[in-house]
């Protein structure tokens, strides 16, 4: 359940396979969470929303701030549909993987992310996921589905497979384990338990999240 303040919005992106969304450009207003402090900017347009965040952390690590205790924060006021996924991507930067997922009609959900300590399961069925690597990251996000079923239709509005990769050094693979009653779950599997920090950006919109490499 999506429970805590909402995090910072930094501009950035990552398009799975690539070097990052350095296409997307033009101003957006993002807000990031951090372990003590929050901070506001706005990038000027033509800015390249690539950069690393300045995300204050409880753990930096070589030079990357993040955190590897649980976070979450709900959807950002004024969001009043279910966020429908289009597009999830991963994607090795200088110093930290990123993994992206954006979405359609300007919405955007609330999410919980945490490590698991033991394996990642299938909501609704709870049969265990077989995902490679010795760390699990997984990310909740609410209300958001791949699914669109207003107004009676059932239309997917993400297409793509339900295990991505991309060239990255500590993401093994990120495998959808849950679309269920307008929860989607993702989990993130790692070479080894790393901190993080995430980024949620409104135009397109997209939640990202940085995984350190160092």
């Amino acid at each position: 359940m999506v429970t805590a303040a909402l995090v910072a919005l930094v501009s950035v992106a990552a398009c799975g396979g690539s070097d990052g969304d350095t296409d997307r450009t033009g101003p957006s207003t993002t807000t990031t969470t951090s372990a003590s402090s929050t901070t506001s900017t706005a990038p000027a347009p033509g800015s390249d929303d690539a950069a690393p965040s300045s995300t204050t952390s409880s753990a930096p690590v070589g030079g990357f701030e993040g955190r590897t205790t649980a976070t979450s924060a709900p959807a950002p006021p004024g969001s009043s549909e279910v966020a429908l996924l289009s597009d999830v991507r991963v994607a090795g930067q200088p110093g930290f993987d990123r993994v992206v997922f954006e979405f359609g009609d300007a919405e955007l959900p609330g999410f919980d992310i945490s490590y698991l300590d033991g394996p990642a399961h299938q909501d609704g069925s709870g049969e265990p996921v077989t995902i490679s690597g010795s760390a699990l990251l997984e990310v909740r996000l609410a209300p958001a589905s791949g699914v669109d079923l207003r107004a009676g239709t059932f239309e997917q509005t993400y297409t793509g497979p339900g295990r991505v990769e991309g060239d990255t050094e500590v993401v093994t693979e990120v495998v959808r384990t849950g679309d269920f009653e307008a929860n989607l779950t993702w989990a993130i599997g790692l070479d080894r338990r790393v901190p993080y920090r995430v980024e949620v950006i409104a135009d397109p919109p997209r939640v990202v999240i940085d995984l350190a490499t160092g």
